[in-house]
């Protein structure tokens, strides 16, 4: 302990054992400790450097889309009165019914089904000379803070990076009911990189990547994702009726051909005979026939608006707001670092000041 360190230990010693707490005093004890807060505040500054100098550079982009459904709401409604002068009842139109909460979004790009179409998804990377899955360039090259990487796996330290092969990646259907480490570990990366804000019907979408031309080939992606989800669960139930509609109709077609075959062959073969039980059986052929054709006619009706119906509910995106690269890094920032750094350090210094304090006001306390 140096001369100098010795007389402030004892000034401030005089200080606590008296209990002389007056603003001077304070001042006075802060000062006898202003190196250990400054070597607090270095010492924090060179852990906050070290973060920056092992964190990889990320692109942030955002895109701000529109989410419009039932656009031709207008056209339906003129459809509908047509359909029920001619006898059609397309149900309710309601574009609220169709509308996806906006609310379900950030859900749906954190659900495994998404990350798993997203992670088997092909992109063009600077450190590949071919297109390669997401799975696999999450997984060989783990772009996370190195520092982050040791303390959550020391022996990672210790060897060598994973390799996969894209040919056998496991997963590549649209569900699973398990998911292997590496898996888990590259959908987990992926949901962090996406972030989804809805303010009504807009939609704002945040994707980062450590590449400039990555970051844009992985925010398309994530955006024709949510299109695609979107689409999928809105017109689900319409789909439905217009596959059900397209058999019924197949079946009546087949079913009024044949009738018409049935005529036309009775016809040629009954030619020159005018028997009445000929005649009535004609006639039954041909009310038959045109039974059928009433009801091919109908199906054919019902189907094609149900088709308009299924194209007026499907939801469109349009962009407000498009994505751009930027042209530098959005993160890390160095002077942001610096700061929070500088300002962390300068808490934790008084916090350390303060205890030391303490302890050694106790201490007195304790031996008076």
């Amino acid at each position: 302990m140096t001369p100098s360190t010795s007389s402030n230990h004892s000034q401030a010693s005089q200080i606590l054992s008296q209990s002389d707490l007056t603003f001077f005093n304070l001042v006075l004890l802060f000062k006898l400790k202003t190196w250990q807060l400054i070597w607090v505040v270095l010492i924090v500054i060179g852990i906050g450097f070290l973060v920056y100098i092992t964190t990889p550079n990320s692109y942030q982009i955002n895109t701000l889309l529109l989410v419009e459904t039932n656009p031709q709401g207008a056209s339906s409604k003129g459809l509908g009165a047509l359909a029920q002068v001619s006898g059609i009842n397309l149900g309710a139109s309601s574009s609220d019914q169709a509308f996806l909460d906006p609310n379900l979004y950030p859900v749906i790009v954190q659900s495994k089904p998404f990350l798993l179409e997203l992670m088997t998804s092909k992109v063009k990377s600077e450190l590949y000379p071919d297109s390669v899955s997401l799975f696999k360039y999450m997984v060989e090259t783990k772009p996370e803070n190195g520092i982050l990487k040791i303390l959550k796996n020391p022996l990672s330290v210790f060897r060598a990076s994973a390799l996969v092969d894209d040919l056998a990646l496991v997963g590549e259907g649209k569900s699973k009911s398990s998911y292997l480490p590496l898996e888990i570990y590259a959908m987990s990366q992926i949901a962090k990189r996406i972030a989804i804000s809805t303010e009504g019907s807009l939609l704002n979408i945040s994707t980062n990547m450590p590449e400039q031309g990555l970051s844009l080939q992985f925010s398309e992606r994530v955006r024709h994702q949510i299109e695609v989800y979107s689409s999928r669960y809105i017109l689900e139930k319409q789909s439905g009726q217009v596959e059900y509609l397209n058999g019924q109709f197949l079946i009546a077609e087949r079913n009024f051909k044949d009738a018409q075959n049935a005529v036309s062959r009775f016809r040629e073969q009954n030619q020159g005979i005018a028997l009445e039980s000929l005649r009535a059986r004609e006639q039954n052929l041909v009310n038959d026939s045109n039974l059928k054709f009433d009801l091919y006619r109908t199906l054919a009706q019902e189907l094609e608006l149900a088709k308009v119906k299924l194209n007026s509910l499907r939801p469109i995106f349009s962009e407000i707001d498009p994505p751009v690269v930027p042209n530098k890094p959005t993160s890390p920032k160095l002077l942001l670092t610096l700061a929070f750094s500088a300002i962390l350090g300068f808490f934790l210094g008084l916090a350390y000041v303060f205890f030391g304090y303490l302890r050694l006001y106790l201490i007195l306390q304790k031996a008076s």
